[in-house]
C-alpha cells in the first residue's frame, strides 16, 4: 500500500493577524483599559507600516470577538471585560438585556400608559385582557448623557396582572421594579424569538433611539404557568453592543 507523503508548507502570518495579535494581548495585559480608545488608525497605520484596510481587517476582529467596540466618527474603544458570559447565558431566565449587552446598560426613562383591548392586544394575548399597559424604556451606557439611547424595549402587561401583583400603576418605581426585577421571579417561563431588523428608529419626547443599519430584535414572552403571558417584551438592541450565547445541555436518557 503506497502511503501518500503529505507536505506542510509554512507561510508567513498574514499583516492584519499580526495586527489583532499585537492589539488583542495589549488589550489583555492593561495597555489599554476598558472604555478607552485605540490610538487613531493613522497613528496605528504607522506603528505597523500597513494600510489602512489591513488595520481595519485586525479591528473588525477585535470588534467580533468583543474586544473593541466602533463608533462611527469617534474611533475603536476598548470594550470592558468584566462580564462572565457563561454565567449570562440566554439559558437562564432573567434579564434579556443584563445578559447579552456587551456591557452594563441601566434603565434610563419609562414611559407607560394604559392602552384598552384591541385587535392587537388580543393578538398578543390568547384571553384578551380588558386593558394592558404598554411602555418605552429607554436603555443607556454609563456616562451616556445624550438624548440618544443605547437600547429599546417595547413592553406589554395585561391589566388583570398588574392587580394580581398589586403593582401600582401611579407609583413609577414600583412599575420599574416589576418590569426589571420582579416579573423574572414570578416567571416560570420565557420564550424568546430571535430575529434582526433593519434601521429601526423610535423617538419619545425628548427620548431617541437609532438602531443602525443592523439591529436585533428579540421578542420575549414571560408566562407563570397559563397559557396566556403575563407579559411580552420586544427588545431592540445594536448588534454592535450586543452578543448572543446560548447554552444547550444534553438531555440525559
Amino acid at each position: 500500500m503506497k502511503v501518500r507523503e503529505v507536505i506542510l508548507v509554512t507561510q508567513a502570518q498574514p499583516k492584519f493577524l499580526t495586527i489583532y495579535n499585537t492589539l488583542y494581548e495589549e488589550i489583555q495585559m492593561g495597555k489599554f483599559p476598558g472604555g478607552t480608545a485605540l490610538p487613531t488608525e493613522k497613528v496605528l497605520c504607522e506603528r505597523f507600516g500597513v494600510s489602512r484596510m489591513t488595520l481595519r481587517q485586525a479591528i473588525k476582529l477585535l470588534t467580533e470577538d468583543g474586544v473593541v467596540e466602533s463608533i462611527r466618527g469617534k474611533g475603536h474603544f476598548v470594550v470592558s471585560q468584566h462580564r462572565d458570559h457563561s454565567v449570562s447565558s440566554m439559558a437562564h431566565l432573567a434579564h434579556p438585556l443584563q445578559q447579552m449587552a456587551r456591557n452594563v446598560m441601566t434603565l434610563d426613562t419609562i414611559h407607560y400608559r394604559v392602552d384598552l383591548e384591541s385587535e392587537y392586544t388580543n393578538h398578543l394575548f390568547p384571553d384578551h385582557p380588558s386593558a394592558v399597559v404598554a411602555m418605552e424604556r429607554y436603555y443607556v451606557y454609563e456616562g451616556n448623557d445624550t438624548q440618544q439611547a443605547d437600547a429599546l424595549c417595547f413592553s406589554f402587561i395585561p391589566i388583570n396582572v398588574i392587580d394580581m401583583y398589586d403593582v401600582s400603576t401611579q407609583n413609577q418605581d414600583a412599575v420599574r421594579k416589576f418590569v426589571e426585577e420582579q416579573v423574572y421571579q414570578y416567571a416560570a417561563q420565557s420564550d424568546l424569538k430571535f430575529s434582526t431588523t433593519e434601521k429601526p428608529h423610535f423617538a419619545q419626547d425628548e427620548h431617541m433611539f437609532d438602531g443602525g443599519n443592523h439591529c436585533w430584535l428579540i421578542v420575549e414572552t414571560l408566562y407563570s404557568g397559563h397559557e396566556s403571558p403575563i407579559m411580552i417584551n420586544k427588545w431592540y438592541v445594536p448588534q454592535a453592543k450586543a452578543e448572543i450565547n446560548v447554552t444547550r445541555l444534553k438531555e440525559m436518557e
